[in-house]
């Protein structure tokens, strides 16, 4: 299947914490790698997943979770995938679970949703460049100054309940941003 964006906006994002389950990868990673499927599914084996669902202080109280990648650094050949949910600063961290704070930026914000054919190419292996163009088309680009993070955030409404029924689904996708005439401090 393919992918496009079909919703792309900027807002400040709030001071957050993801709480989860880590996976090291490579950066150049094939779509034959099912790394963070296999994640994701054992998470649902064992439990850890509705574990982090009922979690208190989740900024949602649907099923929504999140897709962290980051602890990237400039000529880094791997990054980490953490799987989780989105909860309030400073949340408790349970025992055998790990965390990344998200410190408030402005971020650009886009949906990004199935489509048939291969235009777009895969909706999570191309969702940073969709984020990426729509930005550069709207005067900003990514920042890096927040962690070096972008994250897919699995909407009840927009993925889980699209995928139940067999329908395309919407994934959102977050990247850290700034207009791109301003100066890193």
């Amino acid at each position: 299947m393919g992918s496009k964006l079909v919703k792309f906006y900027i807002q400040p994002s709030m001071t957050a914490r993801v709480i989860g389950k880590i996976i090291c990868l490579k950066i150049d990673i094939g779509l034959d790698d099912h790394s963070i499927e296999g994640l994701w599914a054992s998470m649902v084996k064992d439990g850890s997943l509705d574990f982090l669902l009922n979690l208190p202080y989740r900024f949602t109280q649907t099923t929504d979770s999140v897709g962290w990648m980051g602890d990237f650094q400039p000529g880094d050949k791997n990054y980490s995938y953490l799987a989780g949910v989105l909860v309030q600063p400073d949340t408790p961290v349970p025992d055998g679970y790990v965390f990344r704070d998200i410190v408030q930026c402005e971020m650009a914000i886009g949906w990004i949703q199935e489509t048939d054919g291969d235009e777009g190419g895969d909706i999570h292996a191309n969702a940073s460049d969709h984020i990426s163009k729509a930005m550069q088309e709207n005067g900003y680009m990514y920042d890096g100054s927040h962690g070096f993070f972008e994250m897919e955030y699995y909407s009840y409404e927009r993925f889980r309940v699209p995928e139940k029924r067999g329908e395309k689904v919407v994934l959102d996708f977050y990247s850290p941003c700034k207009k791109a005439n301003s100066i890193a401090a």
